[in-house]
């Protein structure tokens, strides 16, 4: 999808309906702008980083026999 939008006496630009609509942008969200290959690109930011990178280490702990597995050992191993 390609759309066009004129730039202000600001710079600033207005995303088309059809964009905000496809990444679910609304009044007030942040997004994140990176030229990739010589091209503008904009992409929504996430609500937070927290958020973006919960259950990264998920498969992690499945490998030690789950977080509280571990712990359970790591404490025992303390006694």
């Amino acid at each position: 999808m390609t759309l066009s939008s004129r730039l202000t006496s600001k710079c600033q630009v207005t995303v088309p309906k059809e964009i905000r609509k496809a990444l679910r942008l609304s009044p007030g969200n942040l997004v994140h702008f990176a030229i990739e290959g010589g091209k503008a690109v904009l992409r929504p930011a996430p609500e937070s980083h927290a958020k973006a990178l919960k259950g990264l280490g998920k498969d992690s702990w499945r490998s030690l026999g789950g977080a509280d597995r571990f712990l359970r050992r790591e404490r025992d191993s303390w006694a």
